[in-house]
């Protein structure tokens, strides 16, 4: 990738990546019901599933090239189901106040993330975009693919952090922060398969 359209890129990693999403909201919604510290947990295990996903579209790129694209997007039903399931697990637990959550651990981070049709979707436009016309060698691929970092588990960290600060102001609106979380879920998973 040339070094003069880095900036385009940043762009793109800026609205893709901290615009609300399935993995931004989780990380919100993580923070606000178990504090930072359980939070930090699960987020690392976002940050291993997007490394494990952007490294895989890399590779993928490189031995199939932009054909593979019609495969992913077939993964926007799986990404759906199981942001669907997200927002059933906290509309059904809303406003209980239990320290611990199955919910909220480094395993549900990781499914979260590599089930993520959004970011899946945008690694491919990225290294379609940015890298393809440019090389097909896979160390440009994974270069690229270091950036986008700061649009997946960058963002989630951002997300994350905003409701760890917000969870005092939020702590009394419990069950309503709940209820807003499963909706916006849910219509995430909408705007992935339509």
């Amino acid at each position: 990738m040339p070094y003069s359209l880095l900036p385009t890129l940043l762009l793109q990693i800026l609205i893709v990546g901290y615009t609300p999403g399935p993995a931004n909201i989780y990380s919100l919604a993580m923070s606000l019901r178990y504090g930072r510290r359980q939070s930090l947990v699960m987020w690392l295990g976002l940050l291993t599933g997007f490394s494990l996903a952007v490294t895989l579209m890399a590779v993928l790129t490189h031995v199939v090239g932009v054909a593979f694209g019609e495969y992913v997007r077939l993964l926007k039903y799986v990404g759906a189901a199981y942001i669907l399931y997200l927002a059933w697990s906290i509309w059904h637990r809303r406003g209980q106040t239990e320290k611990e959550s199955r919910d909220c651990s480094f395993w549900t981070g990781m499914m979260v993330q590599l089930t993520n049709a959004k970011i899946l979707l945008f690694d491919l436009t990225v290294f379609s975009t940015f890298v393809l016309p440019y090389s097909n060698r896979v160390s440009d691929l994974l270069e690229v693919g270091a950036w986008l970092v700061l649009a997946g588990p960058g963002g989630n960290l951002v997300w994350l952090l905003a409701g760890s600060y917000l969870r005092g102001f939020f702590s009394q609106y419990g069950r309503q922060v709940d209820v807003i979380s499963a909706i916006a879920l849910v219509l995430c998973a909408i705007y992935i398969v339509l």
